[in-house]
């Protein structure tokens, strides 16, 4: 097999996704740990919706600083300082559970401040493909990226269950210290070109309020981000309270919380590695619409699916959708952005994402105490009904 040269974008391709694809791993397992922790000591969606809120309030703090960073200094090196501070954080939690110190006041702060630096590793993140990826390639990059991220999505379930069986959760906090010290040394292999860096003098706020304008003085930003922002509000129950519906209506083990997110991982990677390898054709809006239909109709198949079976089948289809709206909307704003705002824009992405994260399990959580079904109805719904609407008018 040819060796690739560390200059060639297929190089720096192959090391960015081997990097994140192994922090992601980390991350993963004891995001899940956190809420497997959360959802089976105590039952509770408000609980739960605390550790949703502990994840995304912090990251929308710091994200449009985050953004701004971004576009003023290497890319590598703010995913690196952040990797290493959310490895810290997530280390001292870990001594903590050891001495005793094992509440779940502690697992919401610590929790913080892991998003804290996630916020700011955001945006540089998505900074770096389009600078180390020709243009004409970003669609089967993000695809790729999309692919990886369904990979880990699909160990991590079993990962997650397999270690808890085995371990105390300060030794699954570890995990995450490990594989982000090995994600940082890969990374630092990766040549970002300086001359895509832009240099200010103007203060962080001006520059915010640039990118804002950048935003919506251009209508097919504007109309993406919006759509993102919407799409992520509704499908909370989905990403969030899945574990409860089906600790309720299947059962409450490790191992059935495991199935149900590894269902989800095989539908995503299997879409994923259709879009990698098959140039589609379809408009980017088409997908979009499509994957909201997908989402509205297996929330809506979730609530009376009983068996084991029957809900592991529903996750996979809604994994399916997944790729269906992330890839290609990603993929349009990545194209309609340009270079110099591309910090900025993705801050205002994840910051709008991330607020409607926890804004949903504000609306859903307490909604899920008075009747699970609730917060499964109302959105799947509204998510097929949008669906249609994208199909047809943009």
């Amino acid at each position: 097999m040819r060796m690739l040269k560390k200059e060639s974008w297929q190089y720096k391709l192959t090391a960015y996704m081997l990097s994140q694809g192994i922090s992601l791993l980390g991350s993963s397992v004891v995001s899940l740990a956190i809420i497997w922790y959360v959802t089976l000591g105590t039952g509770s969606g408000s609980l739960i919706a605390g550790v949703t809120i502990t994840t995304f309030l912090p990251q929308a703090l710091v994200m449009l600083y985050g953004g701004v960073l971004a576009d003023h200094y290497p890319p590598k090196r703010i995913v690196i300082i952040s990797d290493s501070m959310i490895a810290i954080s997530t280390f001292i939690l870990a001594i903590f559970f050891i001495t005793g110190i094992d509440n779940i006041g502690w697992v919401f702060f610590f929790n913080a401040l892991r998003a804290f630096g996630t916020g700011i590793q955001l945006p540089a993140s998505k900074s770096i493909l389009p600078q180390i990826v020709p243009k004409e390639q970003l669609m089967k990059a993000n695809s790729i990226n999309t692919g990886v991220w369904s990979v880990i999505q699909l160990v991590s379930p079993g990962l997650g269950g397999l270690v808890m069986s085995l371990m105390d959760m300060e030794y699954v906090f570890l995990i995450d210290v490990v594989t982000a010290l090995i994600s940082i040394i890969i990374l630092a292999t990766i040549i970002v070109p300086s001359f895509e860096l832009r240099q200010s003098n103007e203060n962080t706020r001006e520059e915010l309020v640039q990118g804002f304008r950048y935003i919506m003085n251009s209508m097919a930003l504007r109309n993406a981000i919006l759509l993102y922002t919407i799409f992520q509000f509704l499908v909370v129950p989905a990403s969030q309270l899945t574990p409860l519906l089906a600790s309720k209506n299947v059962g409450g083990e490790v191992w059935i919380l495991s199935v149900i997110e590894t269902a989800f991982s095989i539908g995503a990677l299997s879409a994923s590695l259709f879009m990698s390898y098959r140039e589609l054709k379809i408009p980017h809006f088409k997908l979009i619409g499509l994957s909201s239909i997908v989402f509205g109709m297996t929330m809506l198949l979730l609530l009376p699916a009983r068996g084991i079976l029957l809900f592991a089948a529903m996750m996979f289809l809604m994994g399916i959708g997944s790729p269906l709206y992330y890839t290609p909307l990603i993929t349009h704003i990545q194209e309609s952005t340009k270079d110099s705002y591309m910090g900025r824009t993705f801050s205002y992405v994840d910051l709008l994402s991330s607020l409607a994260t926890p804004l949903g399990m504000m609306v859903f959580g307490p909604l899920s105490n008075i009747s699970i079904f609730l917060p499964f109805v109302i959105p799947g719904i509204v998510l097929i009904l949008l669906g249609i609407w994208v199909r047809k008018k943009m």
